[in-house]
């Protein structure tokens, strides 16, 4: 059995682990100016969170955050989430990395001019692409799975509040939260180990 330790590998796993930490930390702070440096430069950059539709390139991933701190810049707005279960796998050559993570979050949202506390929870679905010896998102999904008011719960109210605007791009094929109704999907699988494509 071989016993060698890739050293360069745990380095591109915790570097991935503080990336999206330090991602999480710009989010609660509402610093989506730091977010938006996180993202490649030379690759062909996509995001989506929850229904917003597709957004591409630079200019695509700074208007969905604009969106974002358009929907949640208020007074009493509160976005904090934990990240769980995360599965970063590294490709062979060093130079891609796929990560997935759950995520439990508390949050407000507004109505008129009252605040409301909710549940949110959801997955991260990221493909890391290094670039300039430093890791950057490439595609950067999150797939919501229930937003709900506190007092209420997913089964009587599973989704409230929604990031889509007159003019948002279409919803990806994975858009598929929590229905009562259903059996629960909640695809994609976590990247499976050196099978990076």
């Amino acid at each position: 059995m071989d016993q060698t330790i890739d050293i360069e590998n745990i380095k591109n796993h915790l570097e991935i682990l503080n990336m999206q930490g330090r991602y999480n930390h710009y989010m609660l702070c509402g610093r989506f100016d730091k977010i938006t440096e996180m993202f490649a430069k030379k690759y062909p950059v996509e995001a989506e969170f929850a229904d917003s539709g597709l957004f591409y390139g630079l200019e695509g991933i700074r208007k969905l955050f604009a969106i974002v701190g358009e929907k949640y810049g208020f007074s009493g707005e509160l976005g904090l989430h934990m990240l769980m279960t995360p599965v970063v796998e590294v490709a062979l050559d060093g130079k891609t990395a796929k990560g997935m993570w759950h995520t439990l979050g508390c949050n407000t949202y507004k109505e008129g001019n009252k605040v409301f506390a909710m549940w949110q929870t959801g997955k991260y679905d990221i493909t890391f692409v290094k670039e300039n010896e430093e890791w950057k998102y490439g595609l950067f999904k999150w797939y919501v799975i229930f937003r709900t008011p506190y007092d209420k719960g997913w089964v009587e109210k599973p989704i409230i509040e929604s990031l889509r605007q007159d003019d948002s791009p279409q919803i990806g094929s994975l858009y598929s939260p929590y229905d009562p109704n259903k059996i629960g999907v909640f695809l994609p699988l976590p990247p499976e180990p050196q099978n990076i494509k």
